[in-house]
């Protein structure tokens, strides 16, 4: 015992050393969280500072208290190292993962050390090394040699570094959470006024020591933010996701559900900056995600799908909700992680429409395959057309060669259907689809305007169109229509929807050509072959249907029963080609003095039968002698080019309300008065009478 001097100055110092001790078994558990080693190592150098310290104050002989001074350079020398990895891995500034980087770091520690062990060969740290009595304690005096210095201008600066790096941090952290670094700030200044105070005078309150003393203090002060707030467990480990994942929207929050980071992306997402939305509720940050946040929580929603407008672009998000937990496995907050899937969405957004699209062409096909009649199909080509491509204005048109006309018989535009017109082929847009048979897109018509090879014309709304796109209706490079649509916003149809048009135009253009090869079928099965008029069953039919009409439209309707007269006489006389000749002779004659509403049949052999449409009785009488009289007027040849005698007509008049109000009935009657006009000597006109039974 005589080398034991017992002293209540070693209290404070050996409870600051027991302490450290209980705060690096305290952090071990922490070790797997980013900056606990760092922290770790820190205390151990602490509690070998003040252990050596305590332990050096107790023993009287100057030997022994030599030794243990070395010993407490094994901690003094690392602490300011530590405790800039600290601030390092704190301010999130760098995770420390090679040697060299170490090394650069610890030279000077390294070389401290070994010069503290050899210092009587060299006397660099110290020197003049003595005893004296201090409140009843023998304590060590000395002088520092020139590496003490050295070893204290270092570890000043790694000191400053540190707080540099904390004082920075808090700056730029968000107000609701600076108390934690403020603390940390406000600690760290202690041991830094101690050291001072030390160099300067000495120790205040000999032998009690200051030094270790005051680092035990902050580094309680740190363990204190670590335990009871969790530092460690949540920002670092947010910080870390958050670089991680820069391309994703990262916002994370604690056990309050208050938001305690949040990354570059997700303020953009939020619409707010990280000084703003740190510190709050995510429910005030993100109110429309609360009820999916707390449902996320219980595992029931484990992922959510949103769309943001970001300017001119929507963004679609998918969201989890990622638990965080600390190196015991308890839950310590939440990541919430927005994925830009907006890339993936629009691919199978696009292949949903492809698909659709498709879908559409095979029920075009269907449809515009189920029937042959021209107005028919047109109608469901519109139909289709308009359930794939959007917009303002539609129009579908046949091209009429023989005039050089576009017959448009379909016209849309804004919601409003207009009557089928019209128009020169020669102009507007459409005269270049025409000319080219070929697509044509304009994305802003007001921009292109002066480069385009055309003049718009305008049908429908008198507005000029900003988008307008039309394509071809070709059957065998032969023009037989054209589709179009246009929209009064700019840049609205784009190459897709040119093919998909094309798509349809070559479906409808077969349909449409298969439609009329019908109709010319359907019309030659009801015309005579020689003259090219109506047959006898399609004038019957005819006669039937046109006087329905004229009985529900209250209007007349005449029946001219034509005969030629001694007919057999040209057949005989002049031949079977010469009789023929007469009778489209006679069929020009009537074509010229009817309208295209009119009909004229060949009845049988040499007699026809005209049906004139809101014809009267004296409408009627006029029509026959003017074909009387051309008839009579057309020159007409033999074979050899001899002129021979022309053919005159004979011809009936019944009328209806006039003479009867049946079909049937009206052609006994105008039967009956053409032949009166040939018993009255042939080449006249005879109105017929109303039936005694009428």
């Amino acid at each position: 015992m005589d080398h034991i001097q017992l002293s209540s100055a070693i209290i404070p110092t050996a409870l600051a050393g027991f302490l450290s001790l209980f705060a690096v078994v305290r952090l071990w558990k922490l070790r797997a969280a980013p900056g606990a080693m760092p922290l770790t190592l820190l205390f151990i150098s602490i509690a070998i500072w003040s252990i050596g310290s305590a332990i050096e104050t107790v023993l009287t002989q100057l030997e022994l208290k030599i030794f243990w001074i070395q010993l407490q350079y094994l901690g003094i020398a690392w602490i300011t190292v530590f405790w800039l990895l600290f601030c390092l891995r704190y301010t999130n500034r760098q995770r420390p993962t090679t040697v060299r980087f170490y090394l650069i770091f610890s030279w000077i520690p390294i070389a401290t050390i070994i010069l503290a062990f050899t210092n009587p060969y060299h006397h660099l740290v110290w020197s003049n090394l003595h005893l004296s009595a201090v409140r009843g304690i023998n304590v060590v005096h000395q002088d520092y040699g020139v590496w003490f210095w050295v070893n204290a201008v270092y570890s000043l600066s790694l000191y400053i570094a540190g707080l540099v790096m904390l004082i920075l941090d808090c700056i730029r952290t968000p107000r609701a959470l600076r108390q934690e670094t403020l603390l940390i700030i406000l600690a760290g200044f202690v041991p830094g006024i101690a050291n001072f105070i030390i160099l300067s005078t000495g120790d205040l309150f000999p032998p009690l020591k200051l030094a270790p003393l005051s680092f035990v203090f902050m580094g309680l002060v740190i363990v204190f933010v670590v335990y009871f707030h969790q530092l460690l467990d949540i920002i670092p480990i947010a910080r870390d996701t958050t670089i991680e994942n820069m391309r994703d929207g990262i916002v994370v929050v604690d056990l309050n559900d208050r938001i305690v980071d949040i990354n570059p992306v997700g303020e953009r997402i939020v619409q707010g900056s990280q000084a703003e939305v740190i510190g709050n509720p995510i429910g005030e940050i993100l109110g429309d995600l609360t009820d999916w946040i707390s449902s996320s929580k219980k595992g029931e929603t484990p992922e959510k799908i949103i769309t943001i407008d970001q300017g001119s672009n929507n963004k679609v998000f998918v969201l989890n909700q990622i638990p965080l937990t600390d190196v015991q496995g308890s839950l310590i907050g939440y990541s919430i992680i927005f994925h830009d899937n907006t890339e993936s969405h629009v691919l199978n957004r696009d292949l949903k429409n492809q698909a659709d699209r498709l879908t559409v062409l095979y029920e075009i096909g269907k449809a515009i395959t189920s029937t042959l009649k021209i107005d028919d199909l047109l109608e469901l080509i519109f139909s289709q057309l308009s359930k794939v491509i959007t917009s303002d204005a539609y129009f579908v048109a046949i091209y009429l060669p023989e005039t050089h006309e576009l017959d448009i018989r379909i016209l849309f535009d804004q919601g409003k259907r207009y009557p089928a017109t019209q128009v020169d082929a020669s102009r507007g847009l459409s005269s270049w689809i025409v000319e080219h048979k070929k697509p044509l897109l304009i994305k802003d018509l007001h921009k292109e305007l002066e480069d385009l090879p055309v003049e718009p014309i305008l049908v429908g709304e008198k507005n000029l169109s900003r988008s307008w796109l039309g394509v071809p209706l070709l059957a065998d490079m032969e023009l037989i229509g054209l589709l179009a649509v246009s929209s009064y916003a700019p840049n609205f149809f784009d190459e897709s929807d040119q093919l998909l048009m094309e798509q349809i135009s070559q479906q409808a253009a077969l349909s449409i050509q298969n439609a009329r090869l019908y109709e010319e079928a359907k019309e030659q099965a009801n015309l005579d072959s020689l003259t090219g008029v109506s047959n006898h069953k399609h004038l019957i039919e005819t006669l039937h249907q046109d006087t329905e009409k004229a009985l529900a439209a209250m209007m007349p309707i005449s029946l001219i029963m034509l005969d030629i007269d001694h007919f057999k006489i040209y057949n005989d006389t002049y031949g079977h080609t010469i009789g023929d000749e007469v009778l489209r002779l006679t069929v020009q004659a009537i074509k010229s003095h009817i309208k295209k509403t009119d009909t004229v049949g060949r009845w049988g052999g040499e007699e026809f039968g005209i049906v004139l449409l809101n014809a009267t009785i004296t409408q009627a009488n006029m029509v026959a002698n003017r074909i009387r009289r051309t008839l009579s007027e057309l020159p007409l040849f033999d074979v050899e080019g001899q002129t021979i005698p022309k053919p005159t007509i004979s011809q009936g008049i019944a009328t209806i309300p006039d003479h009867t109000t049946g079909a049937d009935e009206l052609v006994i009657i105008a039967d009956r008065a053409l032949y009166r006009a040939k018993a009255r000597g042939r080449d006249q006109v005879a109105v017929g009478t109303p039936s005694p039974e009428s």
